[in-house]
C-alpha cells in the first residue's frame, strides 16, 4: 500500500451471518481479545505520535514519513484514526481521514500491526473499529489503494468486506509515474461498500 503501506496480518477468517450487523455491533463482536495479553483499541494522542513513528521504522513493511505526520494524524486526523495498545505499548494502527473529493469515503492512509501480534486478527479489528469512530460515521465506503504484490492487504480487505457482506470494487488508483520513482508499483484502489449503518461506540475506541 504505498504510502499507505501495511505489514502482513492475518489471513482471512470463515465469516457465517445471519443477518447483517450495524459497524457497530461486529466492532463490539471484537473487542474482547482472546490472546492472553488484552490489546485494547483507542483513539490517538499527540502522546502517540512519536510512538507511531517509532513502530513503522520498525516494521520493516511500512513506508516510513516523518513523525511530524505522525504527531498530525494523532490529532488532527484523531476521529479517524485508531490505535492498538497492550502492555502500555502501542502494538498496532489505522490511519484513515474523509476524503474532501470523496465525502461519503473513509480512506485508509496506513495500518500496521507489530511482529509479535500479527496473525491474530487484529487488522480487521483495527477497520472496524475505524468505521464506528466519530469521524467515519457518515462513511458509506472504506477505500484504500494496494499494490497487486501486497497479497496480505488484498486479503484482509477483501476479508473484511466479506465478513460486512458487501463488495470490494477495484478501479484505477495510481499509476507507477505518479510516484516518481521507477521501482514503485502501480497501486489499485479498493472500494467497500456500502457499509453498514452506523452506530455510536465509546469515543475512546
Amino acid at each position: 500500500m504505498g504510502p499507505r503501506g501495511e505489514v502482513p496480518l492475518t489471513e482471512p477468517e470463515e465469516i457465517a451471518e445471519t443477518s447483517p450487523l450495524t459497524r457497530y455491533e461486529i466492532a463490539s463482536r471484537r473487542s474482547v481479545d482472546t490472546d492472553p495479553e488484552t490489546i485494547t483499541l483507542r483513539a490517538p494522542e499527540s502522546r502517540d505520535g512519536a510512538e507511531l513513528w517509532r513502530l513503522v521504522r520498525r516494521s520493516g513493511g511500512l513506508e516510513e514519513n516523518s513523525c511530524y505526520a505522525y504527531l498530525l494524524l494523532s490529532t488532527h486526523f484523531a476521529s479517524t484514526c485508531v490505535v492498538a495498545e497492550s502492555a502500555g505499548s502501542i502494538v498496532g494502527f489505522v490511519a484513515g481521514y474523509i476524503s474532501p473529493s470523496e465525502p461519503d469515503a473513509v480512506f485508509v492512509w496506513q495500518i500496521g500491526v507489530a511482529p509479535s501480534v500479527r496473525r491474530r486478527g487484529l487488522g480487521k479489528r483495527l477497520l472496524q473499529r475505524l468505521i464506528s469512530c466519530r469521524g467515519a460515521r457518515s462513511a458509506r465506503y472504506l477505500e484504500a489503494t494496494v499494490a497487486s504484490s501486497n497479497l496480505p492487504s488484498r486479503r484482509l480487505f477483501d476479508s473484511f468486506a466479506a465478513e460486512l457482506g458487501v463488495t470490494c470494487r477495484e478501479s484505477r488508483g495510481f499509476e507507477r509515474e505518479d510516484f516518481g520513482d521507477a521501482s514503485h508499483e502501480a497501486e489499485h484502489l479498493l472500494r467497500i461498500g456500502p457499509l453498514p449503518e452506523s452506530q455510536e461506540c465509546d469515543e475512546s475506541h
